[in-house]
Parts: C-alpha cells; structure tokens; sequence
C-alpha cells in the first residue's frame, strides 16, 4: 500500500470515528501513519479502523475517570 492510499484509508477512518463523536487531531493521525507505515506489510485494512477506535474509546474512559476525581 503506497503512502497515498495510507493516508487515504486513515483519512476515511477518521472521519468515520470523527462522526461518532470523537476527534482526532493532526498529530494523532501522524503518529498512526508512522505506525502504520512500520507495521503495514503485517497489518490489514481493519486494523485503522480498530486503533483509532481503540484510542478513542480508552480517551473518552481516562477522561470520565478523570472527572470523578
């Protein structure tokens, strides 16, 4: 997968958690291009969608721990 059609499929994961209600900010999504541009012969397509999910899920849990404090 070229660095264009990378950044493509994470740009569309992003809008895809972006409409749920989660942002995800310029520097996150370079440091998941990194990620994936190291790891993208072992990883699938799902797998974006997956991490950004997973960040934004363990986001909104250490942010409602927060506000218990």
């Amino acid at each position: 997968m070229g660095d264009k059609s990378l950044e493509e499929k994470v740009d569309s994961a992003i809008g895809n958690v972006e409409v749920e209600g989660y942002n995800i900010s310029e520097k996150e999504k370079e440091l998941i291009l990194r990620i994936f541009k190291k790891y993208q012969d072992r990883l699938g397509d799902n797998a974006i969608h997956s991490l950004l999910y997973g960040l934004a899920n363990e986001i909104e849990h250490e942010e409602k721990n927060a506000n218990k404090r």
